[in-house]
């Protein structure tokens, strides 16, 4: 049963207020620098970054705060080699290094060690969808860039994002609260609340540690067609709450448990462009505006438990960690320009002459339930040889339904007294178990070699009933299908300290992502889709200079995909979407990385993040479009992604310090489909954010101006005869402040 909204409200509001109140003794977090950052990604306890012969970028606390990060978008321009295809609140699909196809998710989300997973519904992009969840006191947030196929398992195969939440503290008493307030140009006004407060139960034995937050963002776009200003607002409201017991000097168990809420009043989709699709003209609307029937409201309720256990054998440390995510949203999508499209079809003779509406809505209600377990052994034994081993087990149920209900034209909203134009049910179970380990021996004090193996067995069921056919087309009836997949991947590296400060490496790995269930009104589409796999070649270097002050590392790779899951067209003019494979070497992704850090005077910190990435299919693939031919670049994969910050620190006064910065980041045009007819590539896009920081006692005092010079970017752009050439925009220019307290 669905969580009361005004209990969480409440209970969000109390907590913060008591934050707000409680004692003012100052707990500052301690600032780390940037050689000093510590990865806790690999397993096997904090290892220094510019230690680890992998290429991967963290993002700190202190960071996330200047820069008011609260969710992925806020921060993903700025890591090289990150993507992500927007399709809304809630709703991302995250790349690495040019690795984008349909289907599972081919980049792993974790928080701490709760693997996250999209959710059913989306025809093509299962793997999109994944929980935006609120990002206020997470202690750093971790992007392994490469397949991690033999620590992460399934769909880490170009990657993991990792947020690493701050834990209960049993040692002190301490809180934060945070208000803010903003203006958006063409929208309106933001509100957000944030707090936190830790408190030790039984001083250096049992500590609970408790976040909340409430936000409400505006809307931006106009619905031209029912005359409705800044649709697209944003509710979201949550509790994160965390409790540390460690009983002896050797024993750490910590429990967790997230709730998020999030309401959407519909998705950021424009329509800037004309277009035609068969005989049907969509004219432009403008470029924070659209024209649609339905209402496109979202519903997104997550809610997460886990327990991890941490035992020091001495020789070992041993985790026992399990986690349970019960996710459940609620999606309505408009199709008035699809049925547009069947219309024309009619015209033409090629579909049947049953009565079209004039609009309809997508209905689709979700539930997805995800057990995990996880124990490992990380040794650290004195000699040549370290590593860890361990096993994996979880299992995913995912139910939910496609319903097509005709649209009351008064309200906007879906009429249930008409019966529906279509409905059908999905039950999909995916149980994955697997083995894995990953081992260095040290051959020198300067070389070192590392190898790694998984053996993996993945088990998928799909039972689908059709309860009313498309339009009548077809009969009611059930489809079941059953898949087992097993194999072994392989990592090995050669990593090589040339100096204390200059460390190169070299080598390969495997990835691979679980097959899945085809989600479509349609039931000619085929139920399922198998898996595929990623072989990684990568170079690299870790290298710092001037004592610190200069930290430069930088990674070339070539990624070949085979098996690929694609995304293919099926039933009348192609209008319903499905995934399939490609069998062989389907596409081939080569690109270099590089992240700097400079401090060249006292107080100022230079950052550049930048990647070119060549993502291209490997040979012809009619079966997508006219325009997959060998050579043709990934949809949805810019070449070129470039990030600058800049932020300089001072002292005001004896009393009270100061910072201000800026940040840029400019993304390069990306292709959409291989369909020539549809293909309308994004434009590039530059955006712009300054910010300023005072400091003094414990507060803390953040002005802002994001999206500085008002561009209206196409993050992600649509063109299909549901979507005629939509374009997904981020917010427009917003000018805001935020007020902290630390006690």
């Amino acid at each position: 049963m669905k969580t009361s909204q005004y209990g969480v409200r409440s209970g969000v509001a109390l907590l913060l207020a008591g934050t707000m109140y409680a004692s003012p003794a100052l707990a500052e977090a301690e600032t780390v620098s940037t050689d000093e950052i510590v990865v806790t990604a690999l397993k096997r306890g904090d290892v220094q970054l510019q230690d680890v012969a992998s290429s991967i970028a963290v993002v700190g606390q202190e960071t996330l705060e200047k820069r008011g990060v609260v969710e992925f978008a806020d921060f993903a321009r700025n890591v090289a080699g990150l993507n992500f295809i927007d399709s809304g609140a809630g709703d991302k699909r995250y790349i690495v290094r040019g690795i984008n196809a349909a289907g599972e998710a081919q980049t792993a989300l974790y928080y701490d060690n709760i693997p996250m997973t999209g959710i059913g519904g989306a025809a093509s992009s299962f793997g999109g969808r994944q929980p935006d969840l609120q990002l206020y006191d997470v202690q750093q947030i971790e992007v392994l860039r490469g397949p991690q196929g033999t620590l992460y398992g399934s769909n880490s195969q170009s990657g993991v994002i990792r947020f690493v939440t701050n834990k209960a503290r049993t040692d002190r008493f301490e809180g934060s609260a945070q208000a803010e307030v903003s203006a958006t140009k063409d929208g309106g006004t933001n509100y957000g609340i944030r707090g936190m407060v830790n408190v030790p139960l039984v001083q250096d034995v049992l500590a609970v540690r408790i976040v909340g937050y409430s936000e409400d963002y505006s809307g931006w776009v106009d619905n031209v067609y029912r005359d409705e200003k800044d649709f697209n607002d944003t509710k979201r409201s949550g509790i994160r709450a965390s409790f540390t017991l460690t009983p002896d000097d050797l024993t750490s168990i910590v429990g967790q448990f997230f709730y998020q809420d999030m309401e959407t009043g519909g998705r950021a989709y424009t329509r800037p462009y004309a277009t035609t699709i068969g005989d049907n003209f969509f004219p432009a609307i403008g470029r924070r505006a659209t024209s649609q029937i339905g209402r496109e409201v979202h519903d997104d309720e997550t809610k997460i438990y886990a327990l991890t256990a941490d035992r020091d054998l001495d020789w070992s440390t041993l985790t026992v960690s399990g986690s349970y995510l019960d996710r459940d949203v609620i999606d309505f999508v408009d199709n008035g320009p699809s049925f547009r499209y069947f219309e024309y079809l009619q015209r033409i003779g090629e579909f049947p002459p049953v009565t079209v509406p004039i609009g309809s809505l997508s209905y689709s209600p979700q539930s997805t339930k995800m057990w995990t377990f996880e124990t490992r052994l990380a040794t650290k034994l004195d000699g040549p040889l370290n590593g860890v081993a361990g096993v994996f087990y979880s299992d995913r149920e995912n139910n939910f339904e496609t319903n097509t209900v005709v649209v009351d034209p008064i309200t906007g909203n879906g009429d249930f007294s008409i019966p529906l134009i279509s409905r059908r049910n999905f039950s999909d179970t995916t149980k994955d178990f697997a083995i894995f380990g990953e081992f260095t021996f040290d051959i020198t004090e300067a070389l070192s070699f590392t190898g790694g193996a998984r053996w993996f067995r993945t088990k998928r069921d799909l039972l689908a009933n059709t309860l009313v056919p498309f339009f009548g087309l077809g009969a009611p009836g059930t489809t079941s299908a059953k898949a087992k997949n097993e194999d072994v991947i392989f990592k090995a590296q050669v990593s090589y300290e040339v100096t204390p400060d200059a460390l190169i490496y070299a080598q390969y790995a495997e990835g691979y992502r679980s097959g899945g269930t085809n989600a479509s009104s349609f039931a000619g589409v085929p139920p399922q889709y198998d898996p595929d796999t990623t072989s990684n070649y990568e170079i690299g270097a870790k290298t710092s200079w001037a004592d610190g002050a200069v930290i430069l590392n930088v990674a070339a790779y070539r990624i070949d995909l085979k098996g690929l899951q694609v995304e293919q067209r099926f039933g009348p003019g192609g209008a319903f979407a499905g995934v399939g494979n490609i069998s062989g070497t389907a596409a081939r992704s080569k690109g270099i990385e590089a992240d700097l850090v400079v401090k060249p005077a006292q107080g100022l910190t230079l950052q550049f993040a930048g990647n070119y990435t060549d993502a291209k299919l490997a040979k012809d693939v009619p079966d997508l479009g006219a325009a997959a031919v060998k050579g043709a670049g990934l949809s949805y994969v810019p070449k070129v992604n470039l990030s600058f910050t800049a932020d300089q620190e001072f002292a005001l006064t004896e009393a009270v310090e100061a910072s201000v910065g800026f940040s840029v980041t400019h993304t390069g045009k990306i292709d959409t489909t291989y369909y020539t007819a549809f293909n309308q590539p994004s434009r590039s896009y530059t955006l712009a954010d300054v910010r300023a920081r005072v400091s003094w006692d414990q507060f803390k005092l953040d002005l802002y101006v994001n999206n500085l010079f008002d561009k209206a970017a196409e993050l992600t752009v649509f063109n299909t005869i549901n979507d005629p050439h939509v374009v997904l925009t981020n917010r427009p220019r917003t000018i805001g402040a935020r007020l902290g307290i630390n006690f």
